[in-house]
């Protein structure tokens, strides 16, 4: 996977599809919600990584909260009566054209978790684990944030939020080694 990333990192590295990247990434690990579903990942996804229909409720509230849609908000809806058109109508090659339209406009769509990492981070967002691997809800989370900071739907989350928390988590854990100092002297 690592020869993969680094064949399709040279193939285009040369070609931009976005503007220079953004001089501070947000930290999706920092944001609220982000660890625990880190852990539960970790804990309930099956060996093929699908999901339990409970924690994928909590996936998708975790998105509604954060990007404002979620992944099946990112996706083209075919029309009905799709599967009654004739293969070589024209109706149905306009929705299919449609169709690939819509699909082109997420270039993680098909990447690995490597790869997506690499495409949100051009845009703004990190989503490295504090080891610089890809948080395993990358997969999970990859079209809703790209569609977020491509202004294609949903918004972006705050980085004053995202620092706010980090701080006053920080703050916390200093505040529980200073009573535990205390308790002991």
């Amino acid at each position: 996977m690592k020869k993969r990333h680094a064949e399709w990192l040279k193939l285009t590295a040369n070609t931009t599809s976005h503007p220079a990247p953004h001089p501070v990434l947000i930290r999706i690990f920092d944001l609220p919600g982000f660890e625990t579903i880190e852990r539960k990942l970790l804990l309930y996804t099956s060996a093929r990584s699908e999901l339990s229909p409970s924690l994928e409720f909590e996936v998708n509230d975790l998105s509604e909260r954060t990007f404002g849609i979620i992944r099946n908000d990112t996706l083209f809806l075919l029309p009905i009566h799709y599967n009654s058109l004739h293969a070589a109508s024209s109706e149905r090659w306009k929705i299919e054209d449609e169709f690939n339209e819509h699909e082109d406009q997420y270039e993680t769509s098909d990447a690995t978790d490597d790869e997506a990492v690499t495409i949100l981070a051009s845009l703004g967002l990190d989503f490295n684990d504090s080891r610089g691997q890809p948080l395993r809800c990358t997969r999970y989370f990859c079209r809703q944030a790209e569609a977020a900071a491509k202004g294609l739907m949903g918004r972006m989350p705050d980085q004053a939020a995202a620092n706010l928390e980090v701080w006053g988590s920080a703050l916390e854990q200093a505040a529980r080694v200073h009573m535990n100092k205390k308790r002991q002297a």
